[in-house]
């Protein structure tokens, strides 16, 4: 062909080609914005990998949008939803926050859901002045903090202290950590050692695995040996599912935690006895079928489910619900109108305390998150079906 022949063409071709898919991308925001409206932009992975976590953000957000602007409130300017699709692509997602602050003149902007995409959203944002409240909550967005950077998300700190405080409820001391090489594992492996002695936990292993590994029993001899009474993985994709199997087929009577869940995991359902008893950190608005009705905030919950169910044909995921907190947030601080950006960035990080879906938010200039672990709900597997894990039972 003649790209092999002329490397320089075939460099220009790859070029026009991604900026007609990013264009192609871009293009999807294009509807008009009526007048008047406060614009709220949102920079979501709504193709590619994680488009159906983008896609369960987006439609929480349409639902709150009909909400906001039927409500009965005077003090609310009516809002217009405008949204780009990320495709999961960190360079995407920054052109996109910079389309929406210089072209549709967005507000607030919520999104991405992808934590790379987060970073480079989060660095846009800071350079365009504008609030972003995004819906993955990487460290490197959050600490320090940053003055236009807002999470409604879960942190990996907050999901590692949840699973410590039930393993410590457990009596369990010794542990072995086995983390990935991706960025969530890394971030994993560094608060999972910075952690464990304030949680009176002692590592007996603690080591890092190659992304395509699918070799686990090495690690969980080795753990076994060593006395370890649990096994901590943090990590998403298919090597949860490879060393559950790993301690099913050396017969192995270890506890198996792995990195909280928002979304639908698909290797761990269905995967049978291999996956018995293994625990992990969930969103309350993802784990609402397994909480009594008197537990906090599950009315407001059991109403969004209702309404997203019937309006979407199915059950929202934990990403929906830090999707509709952001922007019942940004409904409660744009009262009043006068909504500019830095009316709003002042506002979110001066915000007290909000009931959410996900869990109390007490944002102030030194966290702008304001989660705490106590928002998660540790899950266990019993029987092929989630169940609430020991001793949340008696929470």
């Amino acid at each position: 062909m003649i790209y092999k022949k002329h490397p320089v063409i075939f460099g220009v071709f790859l070029s026009v080609c991604f900026l007609v898919g990013m264009y192609t991308s871009l293009q999807a925001a294009s509807r008009e914005v009526p007048e008047g409206r406060i614009v709220i932009g949102a920079v979501l992975d709504l193709t590619g990998h994680g488009a159906a976590s983008g896609r369960h953000a987006r439609d929480s957000l349409l639902l709150e949008e009909t909400r906001l602007n039927q409500a009965r409130d005077s003090s609310l300017g009516r809002v217009h939803l405008v949204t780009i699709d990320s495709e999961g692509k960190k360079e995407i997602a920054s052109k996109a926050v910079k389309r929406l602050a210089e072209k549709f003149g967005a507000a607030v902007i919520v999104g991405p859901t992808n934590r790379i995409s987060a970073i480079a959203a989060a660095q846009e944002a800071e350079w365009a002045r504008i609030p972003l409240i995004s819906l993955s909550a990487p460290r490197a967005i959050l600490r320090p903090v940053r003055r236009w950077i807002f999470s409604t998300a879960h942190s990996v700190n907050l999901a590692v202290s949840r699973s410590y405080a039930h393993i410590q409820s457990r009596r369990l001391r010794r542990i072995a950590v086995l983390t990935s090489g991706s960025s969530l594992g890394r971030e994993g492996r560094e608060t999972l050692s910075a952690l464990a002695p304030d949680w009176g936990i002692s590592l007996l292993l603690n080591e890092r695995f190659p992304e395509k590994e699918h070799n686990f029993l090495p690690y969980l001899q080795t753990a076994h040996l060593r006395g370890a009474q649990a096994f901590l993985h943090w990590s998403y994709g298919t090597s949860r599912l490879a060393l559950a199997r790993a301690r099913q087929a050396l017969d192995i009577q270890i506890p198996i935690f792995v990195a909280g869940l928002a979304s639908k995991s698909y290797d761990l359902e269905g995967a049978g006895r291999a996956v018995e008893g293994v625990m992990f950190p969930a969103s309350r608005v993802f784990a609402a079928g397994l909480l009594p009705r008197s537990a906090q905030g599950m009315r407001s919950i059991a109403d969004f489910r209702k309404e997203f169910r019937q309006r979407f044909g199915q059950l929202p995921d934990g990403l929906a619900g830090y999707a509709a907190d952001a922007f019942r947030i940004i409904g409660r601080v744009i009262k009043g109108g006068n909504p500019k950006r830095a009316r709003i960035r002042k506002r979110l990080e001066t915000l007290v305390r909000y009931e959410g879906l996900t869990g109390t938010y007490r944002m102030m200039a030194s966290d702008h998150n304001g989660l705490s672990s106590k928002s998660l709900v540790m899950v266990q597997i019993r029987g092929g079906k989630w169940a609430l894990a020991g001793t949340e039972n008696r929470r």
